[in-house]
């Protein structure tokens, strides 16, 4: 090769030289994203491999954005829900123990008046006697308890004669759970259960519009038994 033609060759390489070489500040800004060239000076981020990985990436959430209850406060919070339960529990016991003393009460007192005015007859007329009773209790123009109306003065002939007083001490000694006290304690109970209806002589008979009874009364609007109700 002549001398002239080993010049231009290597000045032809120079120049390629020069056309195709990266500096180091270009390549410095020279970033792969996702397999992707592109210039730059962001940080590199690798491509997410699932939906979750990417959400993870985008949301950040600080430990003290999120209020933590401690385990004491938990466990004093627990204490007081625990004590309001105990406290409404005890008072609904003590609610159902005193309704069933006021039931045992009142039941004594009715079977005992039962037996007292009609302890003979039969179970309409011991019914309606108690229907009496708890109508005056019931009503306005009465005491408005048991034994407020049945020791109401001059109502009740067995309270003034001492027979009730009797007939108390019968119940307390068990007595009413034989067949001749029996029926009178039956028909206690119904009537505080709620039972003012009987039947008597073929027809229904309502026992709440009634307020008195006697042997014979002028105003009777029926007769039960040996009484007049009116």
């Amino acid at each position: 090769m002549s001398f002239k033609r080993t010049v231009s060759f290597l000045l032809a390489m120079a120049i390629l030289g020069t056309v195709f070489t990266v500096t180091p500040a270009m390549a410095a800004e020279t970033k792969v994203v996702s397999g992707c060239v592109i210039s730059g000076v962001a940080n590199a981020v690798a491509p997410a491999e699932t939906a979750d990985e990417a959400e993870e990436t985008l949301v950040t959430v600080k430990e003290s954005e999120v209020p933590m209850a401690s385990a004491e406060k938990l466990i004093a919070d627990q204490k007081i829900a625990d004590a309001k339960i105990a406290k409404k529990e005890k008072k609904i016991a003590e609610d159902i123990k005193a309704s069933e003393k006021n039931y045992e009460k009142a039941l004594r007192l009715l079977a005992a008046i039962v037996y007292c005015e009609a302890g003979g007859q039969c179970y309409a007329g011991r019914l309606a006697v108690a229907a009496v009773v708890m109508n005056r209790v019931e009503s306005d123009g009465y005491p408005n308890t048991i034994k407020g109306v049945l020791w109401q003065p001059y109502q009740f002939g067995p309270i003034r004669q001492g027979k009730m007083a009797r007939e108390l001490k019968y119940y307390d000694q068990g007595l009413y759970k034989y067949p001749e006290r029996k029926g009178s304690l039956q028909a206690a109970k119904d009537i505080l259960a709620g039972i003012y209806t009987v039947e008597y002589n073929g027809q229904t008979v309502d026992l709440k519009k009634y307020h008195n009874f006697n042997g014979h009364l002028s105003d009777a609007k029926i007769r039960i038994s040996g009484h007049d109700f009116a």
